[in-house]
């Protein structure tokens, strides 16, 4: 079922998922790793290249910033280079910031400049990665394949707080950033060779695979709500993943189970994550209903959290990760759907409001926990889940008004 339009493509012979689906999710978590690493790696960076903690949140907020600005034109990029081309681009652009990080990042202006060359393949990646998945997914399973991909970002997460005690507290920091650097290779050489050969009939798309420029077939007033919507949940988030083991600490649970808090969120955001997209295409759900239900419960799940006690940091976590963090994949298919003339330029508009809020939810966190608490953070965090709900039912009116005039 579309999300208040029909996609004629979900009737077409499409790339067999398997084949698909596990490089896209490996390709996105490679893309999100040098920004996540560098978090992780922290305590490292800060004890031998003599970094601040300021100056690495600010390298951190570079590569978001990086994102959001290039990330509509990026979108358009995605249309012209094709799905395969316009990935495996974006794909080469993180690996060579892994690896150039590795090398020569050894003073903030280096490490800064060298994440935002990561938030530039970050911003080609992810349009797309949305647009191989809309070419070569069945409309059925699309839901399923939209949050196998999105569940890259929290895997990314995990993967960097593993890598500390694996590699960096072993062998040095800067293996971490070259094992990810060979994680991406094996992604790039993992593309099918036919798999532009299978792409599903499409006026955009041209003989050779690639796709010609093509306008969004929402207006930009529309693509600017999701973008709203978009960068209210990952400010939430963002504040979350930033904050949360810190204040667990800080309301006095143990520091290794505070450790913990993060580790326990991300893996209940990548299962709710395939849950929700499963459902959505095994029950028809329409995303952007589903959307609205998750700001709202994840909203109530943050707002717990500023109860800021011990036993609320070992609750909490679940229904805040597992609805605040779990939209991501609905929001991008809520996208596709509406837009299946351009995908990628759509959701290239739609993104720059993930990326503005990825980096705003930290910046805004700690300025909220210097100058008040823990428990003011997490009712900002709260409230903008809230309004995101808030905004996304507005939204859906405007895009069943929008059908209702069409028809």
């Amino acid at each position: 079922m579309a999300d208040l339009t029909t996609t004629s493509a979900s009737t077409d012979t499409r790339e067999p998922g398997w084949r698909t689906w596990p490089i896209v999710a490996l390709g996105t978590m490679c893309s999100a790793f040098p920004v996540f690493l560098t978090g992780a790696l922290g305590v490292q960076l800060r004890g031998e290249v003599g970094l601040s903690a300021t100056e690495i949140g600010l390298s951190m907020g570079a590569s978001f910033t990086v994102a959001a600005v290039l990330s509509a034109p990026m979108g358009r990029l995605a249309e012209r280079l094709g799905p395969r081309r316009g990935f495996r681009t974006g794909l080469v652009t993180s690996t060579v910031s892994m690896l150039a990080i590795a090398a020569f990042a050894r003073s903030f202006w280096q490490l800064a400049l060298l994440l935002g060359l990561a938030g530039l393949g970050n911003a080609l990646n992810q349009p797309s990665a949305n647009l191989m998945l809309v070419t070569h997914i069945d409309g059925e399973r699309l839901g399923f394949a939209l949050a196998t991909k999105q569940s890259g970002m929290p895997a990314a997460a995990l993967l960097g707080g593993a890598a500390v005690p694996a590699i960096a507290l072993t062998v040095g920091w800067q293996w971490a950033y070259v094992a990810g650097a060979v994680i991406a290779c094996t992604a790039i050489l993992g593309f099918p060779r036919d798999l532009g050969g299978h792409a599903v009939r499409n006026t955009s798309t041209t003989a050779s695979g690639a796709r010609r420029s093509a306008r969004p077939d929402l207006g930009t007033a529309l693509l600017v709500l999701y973008a709203t919507v978009g960068m209210l949940g990952a400010t939430s988030a963002g504040a979350m993943v930033g904050f949360i083991t810190s204040g667990a600490e800080a309301s006095g649970l143990d520091p290794g189970l505070a450790g913990l808090v993060l580790s326990l969120g991300s893996f209940v955001g990548i299962v709710s994550r395939l849950a929700q997209g499963w459902q959505v295409d095994r029950f028809g759900i329409l995303p952007i209903q589903r959307l609205t239900w998750l700001f709202g419960l994840g909203g109530l799940g943050v707002l717990l959290l500023a109860v800021d006690v011990p036993l609320t940091y070992v609750i909490a976590p679940i229904p805040a990760f597992a609805f605040g963090w779990a939209w991501p994949g609905l929001f991008n298919l809520s996208v596709v759907r509406n837009n299946p003339s351009a995908p990628a330029a759509a959701t290239g508009i739609s993104q720059v409001g993930v990326f503005v809020g990825a980096a705003l939810g930290p910046a805004l966190g700690g300025i909220i926990i210097d100058n008040g608490s823990y428990r003011l953070l997490w009712l900002f965090g709260a409230s903008t889940l809230l309004l995101g709900a808030a905004v996304s039912l507005y939204l859906r009116a405007q895009i069943i008004a929008r059908r209702n005039a069409l028809s």
